[in-house]
């Protein structure tokens, strides 16, 4: 989207040659809220807390901001300029370690826990860095500390802004008056019309026919919230909505907000910070904020916020109004291979794309590589780099995912072509990282027999460690030029990477070897070539909401071993799987009690413990080896788990700061062996 090479040549102009008028776009002013002290002053390790909002000014007239969509429409003060603001939480070092480096985190949903407010002692505390956060989405209701973007609504002249729009709404359990935007979300009004002319289906799976609801038997409740622009929409159905069920509500809507201003208060304010300004009003209120000399920048995100980066770099926001990098480094972790409805008319920040869920959202679309590649489809050629290289302000990037996005959230597609029949040529300034046996999300290590809504216990696997570990690699490699840990990945070359099902549709053994008593998937998440309508790549207005596609793209999962558990020589282990206690799966199902039980948990994987002893692995028709055949005992496996992880460490993959968690971890876990082997 907004990807021209027209547009690149226009902006590395107006860059180049008219500085004056790209400055009046900026920040404006910061306001503290509140300051607050970790650490006391005995501490070697101290942080000042800083939280409170940063006010902008966009030039709707300069060539950096025509990326951000309809900045056109958006409403402009006595000196032609857009304002809105931002939330922000600033972490600053104040002990005897102080970084140049500052560390922005792209915030999810409105919220984040950085390392100094974890612990003191933590491996990423200790380093000094400086801390950023910044609200950049507006559709979160306010409360719970979230840190949220307040942009303008755009209008054209009298008249508002309407669009048609598309929500999904799945219930986990049966229910009414359900928020179609999600718990802690705000929608788009419906217009007159909209209210009207709505229409309302429903199917249990994306692939089934819809069954049309009749307009009299649902209604709206649309509650303004407070302190927001946007209000709740809640959807009230004729004997409620049924668990798992795919609703589809599609009605015109009004009021779009200028979504895309997110982005550039990021490239704003760490621009800001890291360069400097010549505004002595703005000049006091940064010495205020205490924040040292910053000499280089990484942003990290997790999930939609990995996301939000890739797609940052893609528009083109990593240069400043000067045309200066904003980023040396990016690190999107679990991203999968997509974007997000962050730059786009009526944009859903938060949506994303699943098996069961949202399936041809305009989140997940070419380019998925961060090198050029072709579409197959339209014949276009792109990559995620290519603006910030066409620029000069190509950044470093670390591609974080576990073996759960290759499943549920197309991850293979990142380093392959789009029809996932050869390896992408991955650029010397990217690497790749796959955790294997992991969910989307980390877990504590210490498994639990409750299943949630999906048919498997979770996928108890820590990986989150890892992903700090190669954080701070990134810092090293943008600062003092220190060579990262090699890339590992599964690849269709050396036969780590393949399909999940056969052509008959059967699930390929090499992807999972069938276990007697647990269900598996019939299919995993596919991203569809979509038509979103004429003017989506150039101006981000979706047009079309397509209903079926044609057209899909390769994705592709981790080979796994006997035990279906994934392969050290592809994926880095955590010591949790590369000494298993039983089969850490990348996926679940959804349980009965939520409703379409053959389809993919959203985001979820599951475990399944090794049987103690032969016999009950026989009794249990379980072909995996039992405990008592991998290890003489617990202090066989306490070794071979300390032995993992220091092997992590040796290898560049996890800071020797961590290794006491993962024995604390191991420990616990070993309280198996007296439980049920004699």
């Amino acid at each position: 989207m907004i990807d021209t090479s027209r547009l690149v040549r226009a902006i590395a102009f107006m860059v180049c040659c008219t500085p004056a008028l790209l400055a009046h776009a900026e920040v404006s002013r910061i306001d503290i809220r509140s300051r607050a002290t970790l650490g006391d002053a005995t501490s070697a390790i101290q942080y000042e807390a800083i939280r409170g909002e940063v006010f902008y000014t966009l030039d709707p007239m300069a060539a950096s901001n025509q990326r951000i969509v309809d900045i056109g429409l958006a409403p402009r003060n006595a000196a032609g300029l857009v304002e809105y603001s931002a939330d922000f939480e600033l972490f600053v070092p104040k002990g005897d370690t102080v970084s140049d480096a500052l560390l922005y985190s792209v915030n999810n949903r409105g919220t984040s826990t950085l390392p100094p407010e974890m612990s003191l002692d933590h491996p990423l505390t200790r380093k000094g860095y400086t801390y950023l956060v910044t609200g950049w989405i507006n559709e979160l209701t306010p409360g719970a500390d979230r840190v949220r973007l307040h942009a303008p609504i755009v209008s054209s002249g009298e008249e508002p802004v309407t669009g048609l729009v598309r929500y999904e709404i799945i219930n986990n359990r049966p229910g009414n008056n359900i928020n179609i935007a999600g718990e802690n979300h705000l929608a788009y009004a419906p217009s007159d019309r909209g209210m009207t002319e709505a229409t309302l289906t429903k199917r249990i799976n994306q692939q089934d026919p819809r069954t049309v609801i009749p307009r009299e038997q649902y209604s709206f409740a649309i509650v303004p919230v407070p302190e927001s622009n946007q209000p709740m929409v809640s959807l009230v159905l004729d004997g409620g909505l049924e668990p798992g069920v795919i609703y589809e509500l599609i009605y015109e809507a009004k009021d779009p907000v200028l979504s895309g201003a997110g982005m550039a208060g990021i490239r704003d304010l760490v621009s800001l910070l890291r360069n400097g300004t010549d505004d002595l009003a703005l000049q006091e209120q940064i010495a205020n904020l205490g924040v040292p000399t910053i000499e280089h920048t990484v942003a990290w995100g997790i999930s939609q916020s990995g996301r939000l980066l890739r797609q940052f770099v893609h528009h083109g926001f990593n240069a400043d109004l000067m045309g200066r990098p904003v980023f040396d480094g990016i690190v999107p972790i679990i991203a999968g291979a997509g974007f997000g409805m962050f730059n786009t008319r009526f944009a859903m920040p938060t949506r994303t794309n699943g098996q069961h869920e949202n399936l041809l959202y305009p989140n997940d679309y070419f380019p998925f590589t961060y090198g050029e590649s072709t579409d197959p489809y339209s014949g276009r050629v792109d990559g995620i780099l290519l603006q910030s290289r066409l620029s000069n302000t190509e950044p470093k990037v670390m591609h974080i995912q576990t073996s759960n996005e290759y499943w549920v959230r197309g991850g293979s597609l990142a380093h392959t072509n789009p029809l996932g029949t050869e390896d992408a040529q991955i650029p010397d300034n990217v690497r790749f990282y796959t955790i294997g046996g992991s969910q989307h999300g980390s877990g504590s290590g210490i498994p639990s027999t409750g299943r949630g809504f999906g048919q498997l216990p979770s996928n108890h696997n820590r990986w989150t460690p890892i992903a700090n570990s190669l954080l701070v690699a990134m810092v090293d490699w943008v600062s003092i030029d220190s060579t990262p840990p090699p890339s590992r990945y599964p690849k269709i070359a050396d036969g780590t990477l393949v399909a999940s099902h056969l052509a008959n549709g059967d699930i390929n053994p090499e992807a999972w070897r069938p276990l007697p008593g647990y269900a598996y998937p019939k299919a995993m998440y596919q991203v569809g070539s979509a038509n979103f309508g004429e003017r989506f790549l150039e101006s981000g207005i979706i047009d079309l909401h397509p209903m079926f596609s044609n057209d899909w793209y390769g994705a592709k999962v981790p080979k796994v071993n006997r035990d279906n558990n994934d392969l050290p020589q592809s994926t880095i282990l955590p010591p949790l799987t590369a000494v298993p206690l039983g089969t850490f799966v990348p996926w679940n199902l959804r349980n009965p009690v939520s409703g379409a039980e053959t389809e993919l948990a959203r985001l979820s994987g599951g475990y399944i413990p090794f049987a103690a002893t032969p016999e009950q692995a026989q009794a249990n028709d379980d072909p995996r080896p039992a405990l008592s055949k991998r290890y003489a005992g617990a202090q066989e496996y306490m070794r071979e788990y300390e032995r993992a992880t220091d092997t992590l460490i040796q290898q560049g993959y996890l800071l020797p700061g961590f290794k006491a968690n993962f024995i604390n971890i191991a420990n616990e876990n070993a309280e198996v062996f007296e439980e049920q082997m004699p």
